[in-house]
C-alpha cells in the first residue's frame, strides 16, 4: 500500500473518534498519542519503530504488536465482519447503503447485512442494527472447528476475538478444570471442550439458551456444565475448585476477580480482560494487588495481550494471571 493512502486511513480511524492528527500525534483534550505509519512499499519491519504510543502498518509487514490495516478490496468495502452467513457493517463511512448491499454480495454468498446503528450497550453488550439485506438474524458460525449459533441483534459475538479465544484454548492442558465466567453464547466454553471439563456461566437470559444449544451441537453435554444466572450468586456455590478461569468481560471483570479467587485451585491461572487506556496498566494492576493481598494470595503476571481496541486510544488487553 502507499505511504500516503495508509497515512490517509490511518488519519480516518482516529478522526472518527474526534481526534486532530498534528506532526505525527493523535490529539484530543487530555490525550496526546505519537504514532507511527509505515507501508511496505517504503519501509522494511527493521524501520518500524515499536517506542510510538500506536503503530499501524500494512499486510506486507509482519511485526508483533502493530495494527495491520487491509488493503482495499476491489469493491469499495466499508469495515465489517461475517457471522456464519450475516456481515454485520460497522460503519458505512460515506457509503450508499445500496452500494455496500452491492459489494458485500459480489464477494460473499450472505443471507443478511446487518447496519449497526449504535454501538454496545446495556448489561448485555448488545447493539442496534439495521436490516440492509435480508430478515433472518439466527446463524451458525463456524469458529476453528467449532459450531456455534447465535443471533447478533439478540446477544453479543464477534468473530474478530477468536484468534484470541483459541490463544486461551491452546493453554489448556489435558484434564483441568476450567471455569468460563460471563461465558455469552459459548465460544470459549466449546474450545475449552476439547481438553477440559467446563463450567459455564451466564446471565442473559438468550445467550444462555444459545450456551445450551451450542453445547448440544458440539457434542459436549458430558463436559460442559452451563449455569443460567449471575457470577454472583452462582460462583460462590460451585463445589469443584479450578485449574483455569477465563473472564472475557473488559468493562468489569475486575470487579469479580476476587470471586474468582475463591474457587481456583493453587497454581491456577485466570484470563482477565480489561480496557486499558494509553496503556496505562498501573490502575489496573494496583486493583489487582489489592484483591490479591485481602485473599492473603500471591501472583505473577505471565503476560499481557494486546487483542482489539475499543477506540484509538482504549485497548483491550487479556492479563494471564498465575495465582501462587
Amino acid at each position: 500500500m502507499k505511504q500516503e493512502k495508509l497515512e490517509a486511513k490511518v488519519r480516518e480511524i482516529f478522526e472518527r473518534e474526534d481526534f486532530k492528527i498534528e506532526k505525527g500525534k493523535a490529539v484530543k483534550p487530555g490525550t496526546v498519542l505519537t504514532l507511527g505509519v509505515y507501508s511496505s512499499e517504503k519501509y522494511s519491519e527493521e524501520d518500524v519503530d515499536l517506542s510510538k504510543d500506536r503503530v499501524f502498518v500494512d499486510e506486507g509487514l509482519d511485526v508483533d504488536g502493530a495494527y495491520v490495516i487491509e488493503e482495499d478490496r476491489e469493491y469499495d468495502l466499508p469495515s465489517f465482519e461475517l457471522i456464519g452467513d450475516i456481515a454485520v457493517v460497522n460503519d458505512l463511512s460515506g457509503r450508499g447503503r445500496e452500494d455496500v448491499v452491492e459489494a458485500i454480495l459480489a464477494h460473499h454468498d450472505v443471507k443478511t447485512i446487518l447496519l449497526k446503528a449504535s454501538g454496545l450497550s446495556g448489561e448485555f453488550r448488545v447493539g442496534e442494527y439495521e436490516k440492509l439485506y435480508g430478515n433472518e438474524t439466527e446463524t451458525i458460525h463456524k469458529e476453528h472447528g467449532k459450531k456455534l449459533k447465535v443471533d447478533p441483534t439478540q446477544v453479543y459475538y464477534s468473530e474478530r476475538f477468536s484468534t484470541e479465544r483459541k490463544r486461551v484454548a491452546d493453554q489448556i492442558s489435558g484434564g483441568e478444570n476450567v471455569l468460563v465466567m460471563f461465558a455469552g453464547v459459548g465460544p470459549f466454553a466449546v474450545l475449552a471442550a476439547e481438553k477440559a471439563q467446563v463450567v459455564a456461566v451466564e446471565k442473559n437470559v438468550k445467550a444462555c439458551k444459545y450456551l445450551k444449544e451450542n453445547v448440544k451441537l458440539n457434542g459436549f453435554e458430558d463436559r460442559i456444565q452451563t449455569k443460567c444466572g449471575d457470577v454472583e450468586d452462582v460462583v460462590p456455590g460451585l463445589e469443584e475448585g479450578f485449574d483455569r478461569v477465563v473472564m472475557p468481560l473488559p468493562e468489569s471483570a475486575l470487579e469479580f476477580l476476587d470471586l474468582a479467587l475463591e474457587v481456583c485451585n493453587k497454581g491456577a491461572v485466570i484470563h482477565l480482560y480489561a480496557f486499558v487506556e494509553n496503556r496505562d496498566f498501573e490502575s489496573i494492576e494496583f486493583r489487582m494487588d489489592e484483591v490479591f493481598s485481602e485473599k492473603d494470595l500471591n501472583y505473577e503476571i505471565l503476560d499481557r495481550v494486546r487483542c482489539g481496541y475499543k477506540s484509538p486510544s482504549e485497548d483491550r488487553y487479556c492479563f494471564d494471571i498465575k495465582v501462587s
